[in-house]
């Protein structure tokens, strides 16, 4: 099957609104096919959606499929009336991974992926692309600041996609770049283990590499070990064994600054970054190797007008002497990021508001946040948002996190049951004298929180 299949035909995507899922609803929408959606609730995304002509029923209900031709769904969705109408019905119907396959096929698709920084690293990478005139369609998981949603939509051959490895979408593409940035202990309640995770990873990175190109961070050091398995493979890092390397020259609040290297050719490129954070450094130095490899130009003015994405290090504004940022850091290592950045802020009390996601990724990741957190001065966690999990026995939860915490640790850890709570808190906390950035992260409602926190209070 290919898109060209579904021209003439009506499409319904189960669970539109989600953010990976709206972007290819409006993929569809853009190619001329007749496509609706439903979700459980409305939220930002379904003005997008509406913006681009495309219905959204909210609820899901058996009528909402009848009369399609083909059902997609988010992985997100499990028992469904809308899946069960299509079965008794005939509709065919499909994940997400499909609709990405049908979309990639037949492109020149660079996909990056990895366990953390594939939204910005793609939303970079598809920015500078469209500065050098290739001008790609980009699918991201986030808002893009420079073009105002999840999907920049172009007739180029070029594609730009994120591909998740939270459902197995990844290993269903086939492009012709693969950027692979880190490998961590992630989606286990996929994969069941890292072990095998890991495996999967191998497995197809040896495939695609026998005739893509696939480029691997050099400092991770499982992908270090898959380096040598294909000739169609290059790698980038901070090690000078890499094929291309970055030398730090100063990380201030305001940017990054460092040295861009090819293996074996004299030539430094200095590059200038509004994104912050060594990390944010190493998934830049992915970018420049595509670039190389593309044999394309772009500017250090086209690196410092990227705008950045939404819910990544997203100041919300200041009250007072506060400023309040959002983060979508939700697993111990993007959260150790996290803090790392916010070093860079001299001068300036750090507090951190922590909402741990989903119970399961809490346990099988506990030893980890215990150890990133213990020394924070300031933290504060909430209730575990437990995204659609049930809390089982034996289970831990934030209230186990912060009784922990607070005996290892010589600093007080608050726990926060409700958002009213912690609204109270943070009414303190703006309204003292000193100085201080306050930073909350979470993948769950404390966005939204947040924002509302702030819109009510900076007047």
């Amino acid at each position: 099957m290919k898109l060209l299949n579904l021209i003439n035909k009506k499409v319904h995507i189960i669970g539109i609104n989600g953010i990976g899922m709206s972007a290819l609803a409006v993929y569809l929408k853009k190619n001329k096919i007749d496509v609706s959606g439903s979700d459980i609730a409305s939220n930002s995304n379904t003005k997008i959606l509406e913006r681009n002509g495309i219905p959204v029923q909210i609820g899901h209900k058996p009528s909402n499929v009848r009369g399609k031709d083909m059902i997609f769904y988010s992985t997100a969705i499990k028992d469904n009336p809308e899946i069960d109408a299509a079965k008794k019905s005939n509709i065919p119907f499909y994940n997400r991974s499909k609709l990405l396959q049908l979309i990639c096929n037949d492109k020149f698709t660079i996909v990056v992926t990895g366990s953390h920084g594939k939204t910005t690293t793609t939303s970079m990478l598809g920015h500078l692309l469209v500065c050098s005139g290739l001008s790609p369609t980009i699918i991201t998981g986030g808002i893009m600041n420079n073009f105002g949603q999840n999907i920049y939509l172009t007739d180029s051959n070029y594609v730009v996609v994120e591909a998740d490895e939270s459902d197995g979408t990844v290993f269903k593409l086939n492009p012709k770049i693969l950027i692979y940035l880190n490998v961590d202990k992630e989606h286990l309640d996929y994969y069941k283990s890292y072990t095998k995770l890991k495996a999967k990873i191998k497995t197809y990175i040896k495939k695609v590499s026998k005739n893509s190109l696939v480029i691997l961070n050099n400092d991770d050091i499982f992908l270090q070990k898959l380096s040598n398995i294909s000739k169609n493979i290059i790698t980038y890092g901070k090690s000078i064994k890499s094929n291309y390397y970055y030398k730090i020259d100063k990380l201030t609040e305001k940017d990054s600054n460092f040295n861009f290297f090819q293996q074996n050719e004299k030539k430094i490129t200095k590059i200038k970054s509004p994104l912050l954070g060594e990390h944010n450094i190493q998934n830049l130095c992915a970018i420049m190797a595509v670039i190389k490899h593309l044999n394309i130009q772009i500017s250090n003015k086209d690196v410092m007008n990227f705008k950045g994405i939404q819910r990544r290090m997203n100041t919300l504004g200041k009250i007072k002497n506060s400023i309040l940022v959002d983060d979508y850091a939700h697993h111990p290592t993007e959260i150790q990021k996290l803090i790392e950045v916010c070093k860079l802020y001299k001068n300036k009390d750090f507090f951190l508001i922590i909402e741990p996601h989903r119970f399961s990724r809490l346990n099988d990741l506990y030893s980890d946040y215990i150890k990133i957190l213990k020394n924070i001065k300031n933290l504060i966690i909430l209730k575990t948002y437990s995204a659609g999990e049930s809390f089982e026995k034996n289970m831990k939860d934030s209230k186990n996190l912060v009784n922990d915490l607070n005996v290892l640790s010589n600093n007080k850890v608050s726990y926060i049951d409700t958002y009213d709570e912690l609204f109270k808190l943070l009414d303190t906390l703006v309204n003292a004298k000193n100085s201080k950035i306050i930073v909350a992260a979470g993948a769950g409602s404390i966005s939204a929180q947040m924002r509302f926190f702030y819109e009510s209070r900076k007047y």
